[in-house]
């Protein structure tokens, strides 16, 4: 199963022949559908157009029109999470003359937001950290007291997502599809699942080895260093499962929370740095990943 390319294709120049060029190019595209998605946003001195298509980028058409319009410039940025690339061209008088391809770097960007829910009984709910890779994509980590996973949510213009995550190995193996943020969502395993670029992989893992490194320890890990922690646990009458919060971090928890908050059970535990803007990102793995049940 093929991915997306996410690309933005902007058209530039004399603004007396923009409304032509728009026509001519959806013409063109009709007379060739790419596999995705097209949504439009033009400004009065510009065109613009958002793609999510499988495949390739739709160059041809706009090579065509940039012969038919020999004087307006076309930008053309791109990124495809699944190559672990980002690319970038120029297209004038249907030639190119500009054209730029780089791996995908996840490092350098905003400091990247926590979510972390408790049960009243110590039991970890739900942990989930993640970065925005685009306007409309993010990348993350997340696990409950018994399974983790990678994930990938895309948003398409319309308001629909999608989830992707991983189910043990390095491909998006499971996928949920709805019309909305806070809509049904449908389930598919997916029957060929599409391998993670390796330096992906390798940036998602080591986005996921740091958050466990701060939050996170696990009642498999070496006697000696757990002792401290499960002794911690004991005294605090909590239930120690396969992945816990970090007793300090749970003492900061209860400190910060100076009254109840709503949807919490009694001496449940909630911290999230998530913007509101994300908030959604949090409801949706919560609803799908987290409330999925692994066949045994």
């Amino acid at each position: 199963m093929s991915l997306l390319i996410h690309a933005t294709i902007t058209v530039s120049g004399d603004k007396s022949l923009l409304d032509a060029c728009d026509a001519r190019i959806r013409l063109l595209l009709a007379e060739q559908p790419p596999d995705g998605e097209c949504s439009d946003h033009h400004g009065e001195d510009a065109l613009c157009y958002d793609f999510k298509v499988k495949g390739g980028i739709p160059f041809p058409a706009f090579a065509q029109a940039s012969q038919e319009f020999p004087v307006l410039v076309i930008a053309a940025e791109w990124v495809n999470v699944d190559a672990g690339t980002r690319g970038a061209a120029t297209i004038v008088d249907g030639k190119l003359t500009e054209h730029k391809t780089d791996a995908l770097d996840m490092q350098g960007r905003s400091a990247r937001p926590v979510h972390i829910a408790v049960a009243g009984n110590g039991k970890l709910e739900l942990a989930l950290t993640f970065i925005r890779v685009e306007r409309d994509e993010w990348l993350g980590y997340v696990l409950t007291a018994e399974r983790d996973a990678l994930l990938r949510v895309m948003r398409a213009a319309d308001g629909s997502v999608e989830l992707w995550t991983t189910e043990g190995s390095a491909e998006w193996g499971m996928c949920w599809r709805g019309g909305s943020a806070d809509g049904g969502f449908d389930f598919e395993l997916v029957d060929a699942p599409q391998a993670i670029a390796e330096n992906v992989y390798g940036e998602m893992e080591q986005l996921a080895q740091n958050f466990v490194a701060e939050w996170i320890w696990f009642a498999a890990g070496r006697r000696e260093e757990i002792a401290i922690e499960a002794e911690r646990f004991a005294r605090y009458g909590y239930v120690v499962a396969d992945a816990n919060v970090r007793s300090a971090r749970l003492h900061k928890m209860r400190q910060q929370m100076t009254q109840p908050q709503s949807g919490l059970e009694p001496g449940g535990l909630e911290f999230s740095t998530v913007g509101a803007d994300e908030a959604w990102v949090v409801a949706l793995v919560a609803r799908c990943w987290a409330a999925y049940r692994p066949c045994a």
